[in-house]
Order: C-alpha cells, then sequence, then structure tokens
C-alpha cells in the first residue's frame, strides 16, 4: 500500500512498472534529475531472483540473475530488447511471457483470423492499472486502443483458458484484399494498354490471320521458282570446287617437274664440264711426253727404271683412259637428254592443262555470278514476305496475350475475398460461469453492494454486471471498485488452475471515490447526494483486509487517502510524505 500527499510519484509506480516491463518510454519528471537507471527485482515462481535495469531515457534492459539492490559493478548477464520482436527472442516480452509458458502463443488479431506473436503489451494492462483507466467505461481487458482490441480479447482468453489462435482457420482481409485487388486490376490495365500500344497500326486479329497465309503462299511460290536456280547454283558450285581441285593437282605436278628440269639441266652442265675437262686432260698428256724429264711425268719412275718406250707407252695409257671415261659421260648426257625432253613436253602439257582449268574455273565463277544475278531480285522479294510475316505473326502473338490479359483482367475484377470460417472467438459459457464465481466471491467479500449477483459477460462487449447493470453504466465509484474487484478475481482464477498470469496486480486509487452512505433525518433510507454512487464506509476495510490475508498475489495499491489499518504481516505500508524533512518523500527524494 502506496498512499500520501498528492505529486510525490504515486501513479509513476505503475509507468514505472510499466516502463521496467517494456514500456516504450517514462516521463521525465524534474525530481529524476541525477538519476540514470531504475531497477527492478522480480521473484519467479521457482524462487529464482532477477534484477532488471534499465537507464531512464530508454533502450535495452539488463538482466542480472541475482538479487542486486545497489548500483550494479559488473555486467549484466544478459541484454534484452525493451520492444518485442518476433524474430529475436532477446526481449524483456519473450523473456516474461517464457517464463509464464506462453512465449510463443499466437492471438487473433482481427475478424479475418490473422494472427499475431503475442506481447506482454497484449496483457500488461490487466496488472497495471493506472488511475485513467480504473474508473473508465471501457471494458476492464481493453486497454481502450481499437486496434489492439481483438488481439486483447484473445490474451484474456488465453488467460483464463489456456489456449491460444494459433490453430485458427484464417481468412483473407477484405480491406486488404480490395487494395490488393484494385493494384492487380490497374497492373493489368496498364500492360493491356501497353500492348495495344504497340498494335497502333495492326489489323485485326482475324485480318492477321488471313494476310499470313497469303504470305505464306506466295513464300512457297517464291521458293519453288528458286528451286531450279538454286540447283543449278549448286551444281556449279560443286564444278568449281572439282576443278579448283584438279587445278591444284596440276599445279603441283608443274611445280614437282620444274623442280626436276632445273636439277636435271644442272646435271646435264656438269657432263658437258666434265668431257671438256677430260678432253683438257687429254690434250695435255699428249704434249708432256714429247719433254724428257728425270721422273716420269705420268707414274713417277726414275730414269733408271724407264723402258726407252717408256714415254709413249704411258702418254698412249692416258689417251685412253681419258677416252673412254668421255664414252662414259656422253652416253649419259645422251640419256640425260632424252629425259630432259621428255620431261619438258610433260611440263609442257601440266601447264597447258593449268590453264585450260584456270580458263574453266573463271567460266564458272561467272556462270555462279550469272545465276546469283538472277536469284538476287528473288532473294530480296523472299527476304520481304519473310520479314512481313515475322511482323503478322508478332501482332497475333501480341493481340493473343491481350485477349488473354483482359480475361485475366475479368477474372481478377471479379474475385472475392475467401470467407472466414465462422469460429467462437470468446470464451466459454463454462468459462464465464466459473470465473463469475470467483468474481461474486471477491466482491461479496469486500461486501460491494450487489456483489452477490455479480455476472462476467463475453458478448459483443465484455463487461461485468451487477445488479442487472454494466458496469459502464455506474457510477464512478462503482466502476473503480468492480475493475479492481475484475483485476483481483483475473490474478486468483489463474493462479488456482495453474493458469498463466504475471502473479500481481498494480492498482491505482480504486476505492478512493467511494463515499460513505448519508440518511436523512428521522429515516434509514439512503440519499444520493452526489452523481456518484455511495457505498459502506466497511468497502475499504474489506477491501484491505481482504488483499493482506487471503488474496494469495501480489497486490500493489496507490492512493491519496489513508488506508484503514491492517493488522497483517504480509502488508506494508509505504507513506509519501512530500516533505523532505519527514519520512520518505516520494518515490524520487525532493530537494
Amino acid at each position: 500500500m502506496i498512499y500520501g500527499a498528492s505529486e510525490t510519484g504515486k501513479s509513476y509506480v505503475i509507468e514505472a512498472l510499466n516502463f521496467m516491463l517494456g514500456g516504450s518510454s517514462l516521463r521525465d519528471l524534474p525530481e529524476a534529475a541525477g538519476y540514470r537507471s531504475m531497477m527492478l527485482g522480480i521473484e519467479l515462481d521457482d524462487g529464482e531472483v532477477v534484477t532488471l535495469s534499465r537507464e531512464l531515457r530508454g533502450g535495452r534492459i539488463s538482466v542480472f540473475e541475482d538479487d542486486v539492490r545497489s548500483t550494479p559493478d559488473r555486467k549484466a548477464d544478459r541484454q534484452l530488447l525493451g520492444q518485442h520482436k518476433k524474430d529475436n527472442p532477446d526481449n524483456i516480452s519473450y523473456f516474461l511471457l517464457d517464463r509464464l509458458g506462453i512465449a510463443d502463443a499466437k492471438l487473433r488479431k482481427n475478424k479475418n483470423n490473422v494472427v499475431q506473436a503475442m506481447s506482454f503489451r497484449n496483457i500488461a494492462h490487466l496488472v497495471l492499472v493506472d488511475e485513467e483507466r480504473m474508473d473508465s467505461r471501457v471494458s476492464p481487458i481493453e486497454s481502450g486502443l481499437p486496434m489492439t482490441k481483438t488481439a486483447e480479447h484473445s490474451a484474456f482468453k488465453l488467460l483464463l483458458e489456456g489456449v491460444d489462435d494459433s490453430g485458427l482457420p484464417q481468412g483473407e482481409d477484405p480491406a486488404e484484399f480490395r487494395r490488393i485487388n484494385r493494384g492487380q486490376v490497374e497492373v493489368l490495365d496498364r500492360a493491356i494498354g501497353q500492348v495495344r500500344a504497340e498494335l497502333e497500326d495492326a489489323p485485326e486479329l482475324n485480318e492477321c490471320v488471313d494476310v499470313r497465309a497469303r504470305v505464306d503462299a506466295a513464300i512457297r511460290q517464291a521458293s519453288n521458282s528458286m528451286t531450279d536456280s538454286l540447283a543449278r547454283r549448286a551444281h556449279l558450285v560443286e564444278e568449281r570446287v572439282e576443278q579448283q581441285n584438279q587445278r591444284q593437282l596440276e599445279q603441283e605436278r608443274v611445280n614437282e617437274t620444274t623442280v626436276l628440269l632445273n636439277r636435271f639441266n644442272l646435271l646435264d652442265a656438269q657432263y658437258a664440264t666434265d668431257l671438256a675437262r677430260l678432253q683438257l686432260v687429254k690434250e695435255t698428256g699428249t704434249l708432256l711426253g714429247y719433254f724428257d724429264a728425270d721422273a716420269c711425268v705420268f707414274c713417277g719412275a726414275t730414269v733408271k727404271h724407264q723402258q726407252r718406250e717408256h714415254a709413249v707407252y704411258e702418254t698412249v695409257r692416258l689417251s685412253e683412259s681419258v677416252d673412254a671415261e668421255s664414252a662414259k659421260n656422253e652416253a649419259l648426257k645422251r640419256d640425260l637428254s632424252l629425259t630432259l625432253g621428255a620431261m619438258q613436253q610433260e611440263l609442257e602439257l601440266a601447264q597447258s592443262r593449268l590453264l585450260s582449268l584456270d580458263t574453266d574455273v573463271k567460266a564458272n565463277i561467272r556462270q555462279i555470278a550469272q545465276v546469283e544475278d538472277a536469284l538476287r531480285p528473288a532473294q530480296a522479294d523472299l527476304e520481304q514476305l519473310i520479314t512481313r510475316r515475322s511482323q503478322i505473326e508478332r501482332w497475333m502473338e501480341l493481340w493473343t496475350r491481350v485477349a488473354d490479359l483482359e480475361q485475366l483482367l475479368a477474372s481478377v475484377a471479379q474475385e472475392q475475398p475467401s470467407a472466414v470460417e465462422r469460429v467462437s472467438h470468446g470464451v466459454t459459457t463454462t468459462t464465464q460461469r466459473a470465473f463469475s464465481g470467483t468474481l461474486r466471491s471477491v466482491l461479496t467479500q469486500w461486501q460491494v453492494p450487489g456483489g452477490a449477483e455479480a455476472l462476467f459477460t463475453f458478448a459483443d462487449a465484455p463487461e461485468i454486471m451487477v445488479e442487472h447493470r454494466r458496469r459502464e453504466d455506474r457510477g464512478k465509484g462503482m466502476r473503480s471498485v468492480l475493475h479492481a474487484g475484475f483485476s483481483i478475481a483475473l490474478s486468483e482464477y489463474c493462479t488456482q488452475r495453474d493458469l498463466p498470469h504475471p502473479g500481481f496486480v498494480a492498482l491505482d486509487t480504486p476505492v478512493l471515490t467511494y463515499r460513505d452512505a448519508e440518511h436523512a433525518e428521522g429515516g434509514s433510507e439512503t440519499i444520493d447526494t452526489t452523481e456518484e454512487e455511495l457505498l459502506s464506509a466497511s468497502v475499504a476495510q474489506a477491501f484491505y483486509d481482504y488483499l493482506a490475508n487471503k488474496h494469495p498475489g501480489q497486490t500493489i495499491v496507490l492512493e491519496n487517502q489513508t488506508p484503514p489499518v491492517v493488522d497483517a504481516p504480509a502488508c506494508k505500508v509505504v507513506y509519501f510524505t512530500g516533505n523532505a524533512k519527514t519520512g520518505r518523500p516520494g518515490f524520487y527524494p525532493l530537494d
């Protein structure tokens, strides 16, 4: 129980709890000057104690896996993101939900059964009830944000029944479907317009079919007329290849014969030189026989070894040898002359054939050129016809594409979102009765008028009914106490059935607006002196007695007025004096 003077930070306690449990920001108060971070200790079901630390300006949350009561002087055991990230489990939301066993739960977020990953934000408003929401006419299970209403209903159902919405059959969002469908229609319209722009000068599809048939006939006729000419050209080309091959053989024969003739001519010249040299030797030997010498000029014999007819004998021998060698060389030269004559004739014949082949090749080339000249106009006409046919076929392809796109456009324009299979999105009747029983028990023990008839309904708008009147139709005081009763009943219901629940509730001014009943003079009837409902003074006492002695969970109550005296060891009362010289001034110390 925290109470005391105004502007001492009592309501700020709920804001601070919300901030430490993943809220995006914290109010910047003058009293917070000089403070850099905030710490929150949490005791888990298994007895483990963790301490969360976060800078007042926001950002990541540090986790220390023990009970830390002063500024940590060591590195945190874990760093968690302050905001929920569905693809990153290192965030405070996943950390808390994992301890509750619902970290991977899915919640229905719209009427088309589209689901989202659960976040601690979806249930934070059920355990952190600030003063504005305490007496709000909005249902206690809702935070008041229209876009989160469906998910909050699913989160409440998950706490009461322990079942998430991951198995719901999903349908298409009509608004999203229409947006996508409209975009698809626009894209198809644009595509059709682009294709039609290419067909601006094109005839209609039926005419294209007729034109292509005529062009195909013209192509066949042109091809037939060119067949003979092409065959003639192919024959001439074959002849030219054969002629060129023969010319190459004749050229090789001429080259080889020319080389042999050159070599044989050199040999013939050598024979002539040898004959002239032999004649010179013969003449020289005859002359040498007329000279006397000490040694024979032919054999080298000395005079004493020479006979009288020695010189004549040697001269005759030399002449005979020279004549014999000359006769042999002359015979070889005559044979060579015959060979040279034959080869010269062969060379002349080969050269003649080569010239004839050159003439034939030139004539063949002229004939091929004549055929090609005759084919050229026909080929040009055929190419034009083929080009025309390609253009016609392109137009036909585009017309076919236009037809396909228009058919697809008509189909897309008629599409409708798939219907959502109807399922029950509220808690079951059995659960409503069971929870209503817990709620009635709490309100009855608080001595709330009509508490024994309290009923929780989960119809079109989930609400608390007391004496057949909706909570939103009651006065401010009754709305507050019923909201408080709802929060405490939810905590007890989940705890008793081992269902997920954070295990604590923080309530801001749950009984402040209650007034004692005024009695008229001389009578006992109750007079409603204000627009608010007047409750018995015993409600506040019963409220605190119940929380201190019977409620199994932890409750943080914030009030301006002094609470009743509660004799319970589990109840801790903190008084914010608002005076720096007396007791605790407030959440932050005052200057």
